[in-house]
This record gives C-alpha cells, structure tokens and sequence, in this order.
C-alpha cells in the first residue's frame, strides 16, 4: 500500500506571471531575486531528495525576442482587457537572456533539469488565462501547440500543467489530454479557492485565504488517489500556497509553518497526498528567511517519510500512481 505523500510544485513564470499586476519595474527586486533563490531552492531538493514539477512558463525557453514574437504570432488571444495579453510586453523585452535577465530563463531551465528528480510540467506558453473574457479555445490549444513546439527534444514531453491564477477551464480538459497531459494541479477543495476571473477577485477574498494560511479556516486539503481519479485529467489537487515571509506579519510565521506540518501529519496519518505550491520569485525577497522556512518543512517531511513511509513525489508521480492503483482494482 502507498503511504502517501509531499507533492511540490512551482509556478516558474518570471515577469511573465506578474507584468499585468505590477507596475513595470515595482516587483523587480523579487524577480532579479530568483536568480539567487532558484539555485538554492534546487541545493535544498537535493539534499532532502524532494521529487518536484516545476511549472514552466514556455516563452521562458526562448532564447531571443524574434523566437518570442515568432510564437506569439500564432496565438491569436484578444482578451477583452488586452493588459493581460504576453504580447503587448514585447516592446519591454531585451534581445536575450544576458541583456534580460526578467523576461527568459533557459539557463534556470538548465539548473532545473541538471538537479535529480525534477520535472519540467507546463504554466501554458504565454500565462494564458483560461475563463477571461476573449480568449477561445482555439487560441488556448495554439498557447498548447508553441510549449509542445519549443520544448520538444530540450525536456521530456511535459505531462503535467497547472493553469495560470489557477483560473481552470474544464472545458479545456480534451485539449490537453490531446496534448499529452495527463494530470493538472487544481484547487483547494473549498468555495473559498474556486476558480475565477482576475477581474473578480476583491481584497475581501484575498484577506480570508491570507488569514487561511495562519489559522485553519478551511481544513488541510489532504486528498487520496481515488479522489484525484474522479477526473480523466488527473487532479493533483493544492493543499496550500506557501506564503512567503512577511516582515509586518513576522510574529505569525511560527503560525503559519505549523498550520502546513499539521496538514502534511494529517496526510501522512491517512496515506493521503499534501500539494504544496509557490512561485520562485516568492523567495526572490527576503531569500534567506524563506529558504529557513522550506528547510523546517522539508526536514519535518523526512521524520514524516521515516516514520510513515511518507514519500516525496512530482505531480506526474503522482498521476503514475493512480493509473497503476487504477489498474490494481480492475
């Protein structure tokens, strides 16, 4: 029997995930930061021998602004608001990644794929959001096409995609099976962390999911390989975002931290999964403090791995794990 297990996944999208809620320039310093913390988040992974999907923004493989805007031609989105759309940030993208270290990422690609036990899964091609106004399916399956495309032969065929804002479509479900997706990560099981439009997030909800991470509103968000099954895109569902360090909210970090080992002993008690998630810039910031706290938790996984055989798996992992479970009650 499985004994469970820590799945880890991160949103890896650069000024990509962020141009259409920042000022240009206003985040900079946690982005220029991941050039830090991402080699240092790759060191921590192996030393605690930790399996995790990072999920890939594909122009972050471009290797020059004409390979970008070859892509981005043949994605033919027009959101309604067009701030959202990749394209309209060409004209502030340099000619390559020594000139622009905020708009590519081969090299970071490369430290991903040299670490073991790491996958390369998909964050759509241009962060392409899936229930805006404007966008279509058709564009939504050529965002799919340009990641196939760029990647091919660089990484293994990516199995596993997590939608950006986790704004998940499942009317797009076919479209990436036909891909080759096999598994996506979707969300906490809670009204509180449905999927929705951008334009209908207000700050009262964001308050609540803030005070969530500290305090246990909502449940530990533990799921079994049955219930990811109920899909035919295999559902690894999230568990939690690790909020990085907020200095104004320091005095509850401890709070924080021990909210998310609850939830992994209540997983590892179950045989059950825990899906924790973040994105690298997230530690671009205070780097040493954040990596502080993923080292408390990865250290307190491997007492959970020794005493309940709770193991550490990437997303594809996981979704391996179900189909062979599957077979097995067949």
């Amino acid at each position: 029997m499985n004994g469970g297990g820590l799945v880890i996944s991160l949103d890896f999208e650069l000024n990509w995930g962020v141009h259409d809620v920042f000022r240009y320039g206003q985040y900079n310093k946690n982005l220029y930061g991941v050039r830090k913390a991402l080699p240092r988040i790759l060191a921590l992974f192996e030393q605690y021998d930790i399996h995790a999907t990072w999920a890939t923004v594909g122009l972050l493989f471009a290797e020059s602004k004409a390979e970008m805007a070859h892509y981005l031609r043949g994605i033919p989105v027009k959101y309604e608001n067009m701030r959202f759309a990749a394209h309209t940030q060409l004209a502030k993208v340099g000619d390559n990644e020594q000139e622009d270290l905020l708009h590519f990422g081969k090299s970071l690609i490369e430290e991903i794929k040299r670490t073991p036990h790491q996958e390369i899964g998909s964050h759509t091609f241009s962060h392409f959001y899936c229930l805006e106004k404007g966008q279509t399916k058709a564009a939504f399956c050529a965002d799919l096409h340009a990641t196939k495309t760029i990647s091919d032969g660089y990484t293994a065929p990516m199995k596993s995609i997590v939608f950006p804002r986790n704004q998940i479509n499942k009317d797009y479900f076919t479209a990436c099976l036909e891909a080759g997706y096999v598994c996506y990560r979707g969300t906490e099981n809670h009204v509180l962390y449905d999927a929705q439009k951008f334009t209908k997030k207000g700050r009262l909800l964001g308050a609540k999911k803030w005070i969530d991470s500290y305090w246990n509103i909502t449940g530990h968000h533990i799921a079994t390989l049955e219930e990811m099954q109920e899909e035919q895109l295999i559902n690894i569902r999230s568990s939690a975002f690790l909020r990085p360090y907020c200095s104004p909210l320091r005095i509850f970090e401890n709070l924080k931290v021990k909210r998310i080992k609850e939830g992994m002993l209540k997983a590892a008690q179950a045989q059950a999964f825990y899906h924790l998630w973040w994105h690298p810039h997230n530690f671009g910031k205070h780097t040493d403090k954040n990596l502080a706290m993923l080292e408390e938790l990865l250290s307190y996984h491997q007492e959970l791995r020794s005493q309940y055989d709770f193991q550490s798996y990437s997303m594809y992992e996981v979704a391996e794990l179900c189909e062979s479970h599957s077979k097995q009650q067949k």
